[in-house]
């Protein structure tokens, strides 16, 4: 079972208790799931018909708002809400306090991550020393809200990962915006890619014509040698058709001349010998 599972179950008695429970029970709900320590998400109770209808009364509204603040706001803003106003947002207890600071880490981490420092969490937070903020760190790791590790060397949370919050209202817009822009950056990242693979295709197309041209070339060229250096042979053999492989023919002198003076020819090679006289 998933930490977001069980954040879902624990609310399931909060949503089944909140559709009876109109005014000061449906305040007394919130009250009890705001301080559980397994419920960290709020959406599907502050939905609820009975818990809308708080926002009508002025001594139970200001209950209707800090669910809100625990469903997508921080400390931040209820420590800005309170002092602007005082009477719309209700006194928390120190367990209430303290949950709301853990949820607030998941907002300082996603939105302002240079933010995780120790003096900066400290003034965030209103956390007087180190080991209390540690302390709210750790407890914050071991409910599954972050994935963090303490830097105590350089005085920072690196955070790896956050679990989710609810939506407000206004931040869906901004989502959509958001997803639009990164589904257009995708498709133009997958544009350049099918270019790129069109171009690579092209590339290969070419240089595979280009060497069955040059085999087709050499090929021919080949034939054409085979051809030219047959046709040469048959024209010495014509040249020369009482010509075999033991004809080949020499004309030598003897001797510078005959016994009737003139030059005598032997032709070795043959049969035949013949004088010449001068």
């Amino acid at each position: 079972m998933t930490d977001s599972t069980k954040s879902l179950q624990a609310l399931e008695e909060f949503i089944l208790l909140g559709k009876s429970a109109p005014g000061a029970a449906a305040v007394a709900n919130i009250q009890k799931c705001i301080s559980s320590p397994n419920c960290f998400v709020f959406a599907e109770l502050l939905e609820l018909s009975n818990v809308q209808a708080l926002q009508n009364d002025p001594e139970h509204s200001k209950w209707l708002e800090a669910l809100k603040l625990f469903a997508y706001g921080s400390y931040m803003d209820y420590k800005k809400q309170k002092t602007a106003s005082p009477d719309t947002l209700p006194d928390l207890s120190d367990v209430q306090l303290t949950k709301l600071k853990q949820l607030s880490l998941i907002t300082i981490a996603s939105t302002e991550p240079h933010k995780l420092t120790y003096p900066s969490l400290q003034s965030l937070l209103d956390i007087p020393n180190t080991r209390l903020l540690e302390d709210l760190i750790i407890s914050a790791i071991y409910a599954s809200l972050l994935d963090a590790k303490l830097d105590t060397a350089n005085q920072r949370v690196e955070v790896s990962s956050t679990a989710g919050r609810d939506v407000a209202p206004g931040d869906i817009t901004n989502m959509i915006s958001a997803l639009e822009a990164w589904s257009s950056s995708c498709s133009d990242v997958l544009t350049e890619i099918e270019a790129q693979i069109a171009s690579i295709q092209a590339s290969a197309v070419a240089q595979r014509k280009e060497q069955v041209t040059y085999e087709k070339q050499v090929e021919e060229k080949r034939k054409a040698a085979e051809k030219d250096g047959s046709k040469g042979k048959r024209v010495i053999d014509h040249d020369h058709p009482g010509l075999g492989p033991g004809d080949d023919e020499m004309d030598l002198d003897d001797g510078p001349f005959d016994d009737q003076g003139g030059a005598r020819k032997t032709r070795k090679g043959g049969n035949k010998m013949f004088s010449r006289k001068r």
